[in-house]
């Protein structure tokens, strides 16, 4: 009776198996969108105890939605417009920003990726967002039903005799103050301040011409960008209201111009093109920044000093413009200072800071540009510059987490290379002149760097925690050399990149 009953046993789990496998199967679905009638895609679901389930995967391609998958703990985060989404592996709740929502039945895992049930996902999605889907089970479809969000509506491209003529469509009445126009590396960027764009609908690519790709950027709430790749280095570039509602961006290449006045431009080109520079002296007003135990230094008034030196050095040595986020002791908010920076259309943007550490021995020099934090040191330093958000109103930093960062430093990812240059030239300039151990390069994650349209570095000049740099941070001929050596880096730096532009 034992040998039957185990037999029976293994029987009825053998059945039991084949009902779960015979209820789960795959169905597709077509995806259309109220946008753009003549576009679809079809996604496939599995049928499971009479749920369908959706790949989030899938869900977040229907958007362009970027994503961060943390195998180890079957772990997804979204995203999607300004929300962020955190979805796990056999879990009822789903977080968007700080807010918990809960399904009715839990998520589920196949082959390396997280399924939710469809119909009740979407619940949660319509509550959240502004766009709406709709499935009908009966035709198998979802629509996507997207309100009218952006004000940036068309870009028409016209390849003239002359040159190339950009058009851009807008609903919303700009005036020229609020339009930027600037060039690097390949790329010919429109910064348009109250502009709002949808990516997934004006990105473009463009087989022939001289535009190879259009790519617009919600680089925040007040500012988005349209970047344009060039397939050959331009001569000239002029941006015009035809009215308020189009924006025109005239471009001419070398074809374009006569002999005449491409030999003009040629020696144009070779004049500095690296003209303007920003100085971010750290903290400022309420926020004194670290301050030193012995002298009680405050890290805001060594900062500053360092900075009007540096500055007065470009404009006499160098003829560069230079511009400072505080000439004197005054409160900024950090994306106050890269927002300056990219206002100014500036080439560099550097913040000059004075290090803190708890343990008083340690001394030395570190650069770093932005990036996830690569170190616990770095970590560290990070958070105690990040700190001042306090000071702030913190809402806006709510969803910076480390996954941003890692975001963040992809989409600046064209100065990524020039940052780590700039920082390298910086680190091995002020060890050598100053006598300090050189701690080295690092990347982190510094808010005060996060959105800056241009290289840029953050200087950690010395410890002011350590009693011995403190007081050397106090003394005038330091803090010259400080600035001589961030001088000398720039010069560097520019003759090398200009040589190569």
């Amino acid at each position: 009776m034992k040998g039957n009953h185990k037999y029976i046993v293994l029987l009825n789990i053998s059945i039991s198996i084949l009902i779960v496998i015979n209820t789960i199967r795959a169905q597709e679905l077509t995806v259309v969108y109220s946008n753009d009638p003549y576009s679809s895609d079809v996604i496939t679901t599995f049928h499971a105890k009479n749920i369908n389930y959706l790949s989030i995967n899938d869900f977040a391609n229907l958007f362009s939605a970027r994503t961060y998958f943390d195998k180890q703990n079957k772990k997804i985060i979204v995203y999607l417009q300004d929300k962020v989404l955190k979805i796990t592996a056999f879990n009822p709740f789903i977080i968007i920003d700080q807010q918990v929502y809960q399904l009715p039945i839990e998520t589920e895992y196949q082959n390396e990726e997280i399924y939710v049930p469809l119909k009740y996902f979407i619940n949660i999605i319509n509550e959240v967002f502004p766009f709406r889907i709709i499935y009908n089970k009966w035709n198998k479809q979802l629509e996507i039903i997207t309100p009218e969000l952006s004000n940036i509506i068309k870009i028409n491209i016209e390849e003239k005799v002359n040159g190339t003529l950009i058009k851009i469509s807008t609903t919303k009445d700009f005036v020229e103050s609020e339009l930027g126009l600037r060039t690097g590396h390949g790329w010919i960027y429109v910064d348009l301040y109250g502009g709002k764009v949808d990516s997934s609908v004006l990105y473009a690519e463009y087989d022939k011409g001289l535009i190879a790709n259009v790519v617009p950027s919600q680089l925040s709430d007040e500012l988005c960008q349209i970047g344009f790749r060039l397939r050959d280095d331009i001569l000239e570039k002029q941006l015009m209201l035809q009215n308020s509602n189009e924006i025109l961006v005239s471009i001419k290449t070398k074809k374009d111009l006569s002999k005449e006045i491409t030999e003009n431009l040629e020696r144009e080109k070779k004049k500095w093109l690296i003209d303007k520079i920003v100085i971010d002296p750290g903290h400022g007003g309420k926020d004194p920044g670290a301050i030193g135990q012995k002298y009680k230094t405050k890290e805001k008034d060594i900062v500053l000093s360092i900075s009007r030196y540096l500055k007065e050095m470009l404009e006499e040595e160098l003829d560069i413009e230079v511009l400072m986020t505080r000439e004197d002791d005054r409160f900024l908010e950090l994306d106050q200072r890269t927002e300056f920076a990219n206002r100014n259309q500036a080439k560099l943007f550097i913040s000059i800071h004075a290090n803190s550490n708890p343990n008083r021995n340690v001394r030395g020099v570190s650069t770093y540009f932005l990036g996830p934090n690569n170190t616990d040191d770095a970590r560290n330093v990070a958070n105690i510059e990040n700190s001042v958000i306090r000071l702030e109103n913190t809402s806006k930093y709510a969803d910076l987490s480390q996954e941003n960062f890692i975001l963040s430093a992809m989409a600046q990812n064209r100065f990524n290379t020039e940052s780590q240059d700039l920082a390298d030239i910086v680190q091995k300039e002020i060890s050598q002149e100053c006598n300090q151990p050189d701690l080295g390069i690092r990347q982190a994650g510094f808010y005060v760097l996060w959105g800056a349209s241009m290289p840029n570095i953050l200087v950690e000049t010395a410890f002011i925690s350590n009693l011995n740099e403190e007081k050397l941070l106090r003394s005038d001929s330091f803090q010259k050399k400080q600035a001589r050596a961030i001088f000398r880096s720039i010069k560097k730096f520019k003759e090398k990149y200009e040589v190569e532009l």
